[in-house]
């Protein structure tokens, strides 16, 4: 009885370890035939002894034996280390594989027509820095494979593929990207990569999260990808070159760029500022498209502006510069972060450059819009004679020296007939650094504005025409004409402090200081003032300047000295066809009245001497004796004053 029980007990033993030796066989059988596989390089056997999901998924290229490689899948002798059944077909098998006996995950499932056993899946424990992580095979080759599909779709260009390969704001941007942008950008991505047998990415995985770094001829190739409903998906690529001009730090971001140029240029040539809004710059559009012509000056359309660009970007700024009929044209990007988490950044235009004359000249559309907008408003305020807005739209000098002495009174009287005749057009503009130049047509004469910028600010300085016997400069014969009317203004009104502050000292000693009115003459000599100017001369070198109003039967001769730094009246030659010498002198014409009315003086005034005949009465005995003038010292003299 006792050898019977003892017989059974053994029996027993050996049933079970019969039993776990044939269950490790089978994980064994499984797991050589899948490392023979590998080491046979033979994918047909390796696709016989996975699964189909684990065929799909890694074995689904021909190039799926070079990634295995990358993998560094242990293979050769195996020892199994632990068995656990999931179920009555899936098995999770620890075994030591190799020379180094690396311990390796193996997931194991039973083909249900066969009922052989065939590996699923295997995990490795992969260390990177700071990680320690478990990442299946059938995980790592997705995503390497999924690698070389997106180098390929990239170096192909074909445009769905390119898009199959991206997610996220990369693929949004990307899909609205104009096709021959997008085309551009994958070839610039793309580059020139290492044959594929010698391609080897390099892969660093964190959950979802990947980044591949892919060898190039001139650098190296950087992917991000995530992972997302179980597919790899790039979300930026980058391009580290050796080669100057090929380096990109984010597709992602040049996407971005030319989509806001793509979608600025395709505005601009349709004329819809609305959409131009929306990829300009506030302060651009406002200075510049809002108020435009865009028809003056032509842009390339998307696809003539993608066929040869450079994108330069540096920090938050980039430059896109491509060619226009043979001109260099640069669009500026600047990027605008978002207050908010959840809106990405944009890109928006906030200059556009023209360049011409072989890049020796350079223009902005702010520059070329706002003056033909500023050259307008300035013509059609002159026709109005809208001071605020002549003042408005001049440089400081321009308004110091002309508009802002225009007497209110005499703002109708303002001698711009010549300047504000009807037809106005614009002819041509020439831009030179600071100075613009706009060449125009007033009616039938032609005239030239010329702008200079300030405060970073296009404003009119000057308008220089061609006429007979007057200064180019409208600006010199405007200032000296206000002096004239002005004066006249002061006669008229009686304002003796005014024509002493313009007037010569010669003129102020003999007339204005002995006198509280203006003497009367024979002659409206404010009205003669008022004349159309016949003739202007002015001798900077010399310090004088001479006006002819009128005609030679009525009007008058305004000399001007320059005292203390201005220009002021040393007299005024009364032209009269009923005077004997057609010419009087004003100051002797007053001098005349001071003497032949009585209370003209200021009381206690010493009336200076003054020869009244021209004729020369030299070496005649019977001329009158010259009368005794008081010698005034120099200080007595008034100095004009400066205006308030």
């Amino acid at each position: 009885m006792m050898l019977k029980n003892s017989f059974s007990l053994v029996s027993c033993f050996f049933l079970l370890a019969f039993a776990t030796s044939c269950a490790s066989l089978v994980e064994v059988t499984a797991i050589e035939q899948f490392s023979k596989a590998i080491e046979n390089e033979d994918l047909k056997s390796l696709k016989h002894h996975t699964t189909m999901k684990f065929s799909k998924v890694a074995l689904r290229d021909k190039s799926s034996m070079d990634d295995l490689k990358i993998l560094k899948i242990p293979t050769g002798e195996t020892t199994i280390v632990e068995i656990t059944d999931i179920s009555e077909n899936h098995k999770k098998v620890v075994a030591e594989v190799g020379k180094n006996k690396k311990k390796l995950l193996y997931e194991l499932k039973r083909v249900s027509k066969t009922g052989e056993w065939v590996v699923d899946d295997i995990y490795i424990n992969q260390k990177q820095k700071n990680l320690n992580v478990m990442k299946s095979v059938t995980e790592q080759m997705d995503l390497l494979l999924t690698v070389r599909e997106f180098v390929s779709a990239w170096e192909e260009g074909n445009r769905d593929d390119i898009l199959g390969t991206t997610d996220g704001e990369f693929k949004d941007s990307l899909e609205q990207l104009h096709p021959a942008f997008l085309a551009k950008l994958s070839n610039k991505v793309a580059g020139e990569s290492k044959s594929s047998k010698k391609k080897r990415p390099d892969a660093q995985l964190d959950t979802n999260i990947a980044i591949i770094r892919l060898p190039r001829r001139t650098g190296e190739m950087v992917i991000s990808m995530k992972l997302n409903d179980g597919k790899w998906k790039a979300t930026d690529v980058a391009v580290e070159s050796r080669v100057d001009g090929q380096h990109i730090a984010s597709a992602k971001k040049q996407a971005k760029m030319l989509l806001t140029v793509s979608k600025f240029l395709d505005a601009y040539n349709q004329n819809d500022k609305n959409e131009l809004k929306k990829y300009s710059t506030g302060q651009f559009f406002k200075g510049g498209l809002d108020f435009a012509d865009l028809k003056l000056a032509a842009l390339p359309h998307s696809q003539d502006a993608a066929a040869d660009y450079e994108l330069k970007i540096e920090n938050n700024l980039a430059n896109f510069v491509t060619q226009n009929n043979g001109k260099m044209i640069n669009l500026s990007l600047v990027r605008v972060e978002s207050d908010e988490i959840d809106i990405p950044d944009k890109y928006l235009i906030e200059e556009v450059t023209l360049f011409q004359d072989q890049g020796n000249q350079q223009v902005t559309l702010t520059s070329l819009f706002s003056t033909r907008a500023i050259t307008l408003l300035f013509s059609e305020a002159l026709s109005k004679r809208d001071m605020k807005i002549l003042d408005f739209s001049s440089t400081p000098d321009f308004s110091t020296r002309v508009w802002k002495r225009v007497a209110p009174q005499l703002v109708a009287q303002l001698p711009l007939d010549e300047i504000t005749e009807p037809g106005f057009e614009i002819l041509d503009i020439q831009f030179n650094g600071a100075i613009t130049k706009v060449y125009a047509r007033q009616g039938n004469l032609p005239v030239t504005y010329i702008l200079r910028e300030h405060l970073g600010q296009l404003l009119v300085d000057d308008i220089h025409l061609d006429l007979k016997d007057r200064p180019a400069s409208v600006k010199a014969t405007l200032e000296m004409m206000v002096r004239v009317q002005n004066y006249a203004f002061s006669m008229h009104e009686q304002n003796i402090r005014d024509l002493q502050r313009h007037s010569s000292r010669d003129f102020n000693e003999l007339v204005w200081r002995q006198v509280e009115h203006v003497p009367q003459t024979a002659f409206n000599i404010p009205e003669l003032l008022m004349s159309n100017l016949a003739s202007l001369e002015i001798n900077e070198n010399e310090g004088y300047s001479r006006i002819q109003l009128g005609n030679k039967e009525r009007g008058a001769t305004v000399l001007f000295i320059k005292q203390q730094g201005q220009y002021v009246v040393d007299d005024i030659m009364i032209n009269s066809d009923s005077a004997v010498s057609r010419y009087l002198s004003t100051k002797k014409e007053l001098r005349m009245s001071m003497a032949a009315t009585s209370g003209t003086l200021k009381q206690n005034a010493v009336q200076a001497a003054y020869t009244i005949s021209n004729q020369s009465d030299a070496g005649n005995s019977t001329s009158p004796q010259p009368v005794t003038v008081p010698e005034i010292q120099p200080a007595a003299f008034e100095v004009p004053q400066q205006e308030p």
